[in-house]
C-alpha cells in the first residue's frame, strides 16, 4: 500500500491513546531518572512508525540516503573500525553498534513522523509539553528537597547503584542527605526537553493561552536549571535563548552559522585549551573549582592528542586509559585543584573526539553535526528558531559536560530530534488547510 492510501486510514483509539501516553511518561520518567532513556528512545520509535505504517506507509520510505544520513553512518562506520584498536574493544565496538541504531532510528522516525496522523501528532505534543511541565516541577522539588524522591528509592531498593560518597552524606549505612550536583544528569534531560515542549505550546495552542503556557513553562524550566549545579546547563539555557530570538528574525543565517561553529569548535578546541592554561585560568579563584579542574584535564588531554593525531587511541578509550591511583602518581603541582592528568571523560566532546577518534574521526564528526545543523533549513520557518536553539543546547552542553558515550546521553540527544519533529510537522499541515 501506497502514501497516497493515507487519508483513508484513521488511527485506532489504542493505538493513538499508547502514543499520547509515551509522550507524556517519556520527560516524565526521564527527567526523573535519565539512565532509562534508552528504553524510551526504541519505543516512541516503534510507536511512531507503526503508526505511519498502518496508514499506509511503506517501510522503504523510512530509509532512503541523504547527506546528512550518508555523514552520519561514515562517521559510525568509522568508529567501528576504531573500536579495533581502543583499549577496551568491545565496549568501544558495542558503543559504536549503539550509535549506529540511534542513527538508524533517529533517521527512520523522522520520516514516519510526517505520515503520522495530525490528531495523533497533536495529542502526542500536547502530551510532551504537559510531561515536561510535570518533569520541572517534579526536578524543581528535589532540588528544594536535596532529593528527597531520590533518597527514598536508593535507601529502598538494594540493587540501584549506589552514588559516589562525594554525593552523599550517610549514617547507619542509609543516605540522609544529597548532594544536588547528583541531579546534574536529571537538569540536562529537562534543558533538552524544553525547546520542543515550547514549540509544542506553540503549535497546539493560541491567543493567550499559549502565551500564558508558555512563560509558565519556561519559567519553571528556568528555576530548576538555576537552582541545579549544572553550569553546562545554565549555559546552555542562556545561549540557547540568544540564538531562538536571533533566529527569529534571520533563519538562514543563524542556521548555517550554526553549522560553521560545530565545525570551527572541532578547530579551535586544542588551541582555546592551550591558551586558557596558559593564561592560569586553571589558577583563577574567581572560577568555579569544576571549571578550573577542566582547564587541567583539558590541558594535559589536548598534549596526549599528539601522540596519536590521526587515528587517536580508540573509541571510548579515556575511561580506561585514567589511571586508578591518579591523585598518588600523577603530576600534581602546587597550587592545582586536580593532578595533572587525563579524567573518566574529557568532559568536552570536541576535545574528547580529537583523543580518541584523531583527525579522521575529528573532520567525520564535524561532518556529520554540520549536515544535521543544515537540516533545520527543511523545517517549517515557525520550527527553525526552536530547532536552532535546540542544537545550541546540545552543542554548549557537550562542550562542557559528560562523555560523549553515555548511553542515557547519547540516546536522550536522540529523543530531542523527535520530539521537535512532531511538532514541527503540525505546522506544515496547518499551513496546507
Amino acid at each position: 500500500m501506497s502514501i497516497s492510501a493515507v487519508e483513508v486510514h484513521r488511527p485506532s483509539t489504542i493505538g493513538s491513546a499508547l502514543i499520547s501516553a509515551l509522550f507524556f511518561i517519556a520527560p516524565v520518567f526521564t527527567t526523573a531518572v535519565p539512565r532509562i532513556t534508552w528504553l524510551f528512545l526504541p519505543l516512541i520509535a516503534l510507536s511512531l512508525i507503526l503508526a505511519a505504517v498502518k496508514r499506509g506507509g511503506e517501510w522503504r520510505q523510512l530509509i532512503q540516503p541523504d547527506p546528512a544520513l550518508v555523514a552520519c553512518l561514515l562517521l559510525t562506520g568509522y568508529i567501528l573500525l576504531n573500536a579495533s584498536w581502543a583499549a577496551d574493544s568491545a565496549t568501544a565496538f558495542g558503543k559504536g553498534l549503539l550509535l549506529l541504531a540511534v542513527v538508524i532510528i533517529s533517521f527512520a522516525v523522522s520520516r514516519a513522523i510526517p505520515q503520522v496522523d495530525e490528531q495523533q501528532l497533536r495529542k502526542a505534543a500536547v502530551a510532551f509539553t504537559l510531561g515536561t511541565f510535570v518533569a520541572a516541577l517534579f526536578l524543581i522539588f528535589e532540588l528544594l528537597t536535596h532529593g528527597v524522591f531520590t533518597r527514598l528509592a536508593l535507601n529502598s531498593v538494594e540493587f540501584l547503584q549506589r552514588p559516589h560518597f562525594k554525593h552523599v552524606h550517610m549514617s547507619n549505612g542509609e543516605i540522609i542527605d544529597l548532594n544536588v550536583s547528583m541531579l546534574n544528569r536529571n537538569v540536562n534531560i529537562l534543558t533538552f526537553n524544553m525547546w520542543p515542549a515550547l514549540l509544542g505550546l506553540k503549535t497546539t495552542f493560541s491567543g493567550v493561552r499559549r502565551s500564558v503556557f508558555a512563560g509558565i513553562l519556561l519559567a519553571a524550566v528556568t528555576l530548576a536549571v538555576l537552582l541545579s549545579e549544572h553550569q553546562s546547563s545554565q549555559v546552555a539555557l542562556l545561549i540557547s535563548v540568544a540564538v531562538f530570538c536571533l533566529a527569529s528574525y534571520w533563519q538562514k543565517p543563524v542556521i548555517r552559522s550554526l553549522a560553521v561553529a560545530w565545525c570551527l569548535a572541532f578547530v579551535l578546541v586544542l588551541p582555546m585549551v592551550f591558551l586558557a592554561y596558559k593564561a592560569d585560568l586553571h589558577m583563577a579563584h574567581w572560577l568555579p573549582s569544576s571549571f578550573r579542574a577542566r582547564i587541567i584535564i583539558w590541558e594535559y588531554t589536548a598534549e596526549r592528542v599528539f601522540d596519536h593525531p590521526w587515528l587517536g587511541v580508540g573509541a571510548d578509550s579515556t575511561r580506561v586509559l585514567k589511571e586508578p591511583n591518579t591523585r598518588l602518581t600523577a603530576e600534581w603541582p602546587e597550587g592545582f585543584i586536580y593532578p595533572r592528568t587525563i579524567g573518566w571523560h574529557a568532559h568536552d566532546l570536541f576535545l574528547q573526539t580529537w583523543f580518541e577518534l584523531g583527525v579522521i574521526g575529528a573532520i567525520l564528526m564535524a561532518l556529520a553535526g554540520a549536515m544535521v545543523a543544515l537540516r533545520i533549513s527543511l523545517l517549517p520557518l515557525e520550527a527553525q528558531p526552536f530547532a536552532a536553539a535546540s542544537f545550541i543546547t546540545f552543542m554548549a552542553i557537550a562542550s562542557f559536560g559528560w562523555g560523549m558515550w553515555q548511553t542515557w546521553l547519547v540516546c536522550g540527544a536522540a529523543l530531542l530530534p523527535i520530539f521537535l519533529l512532531v511538532a514541527a510537522n503540525l505546522t506544515v499541515r496547518e499551513r496546507r488547510t
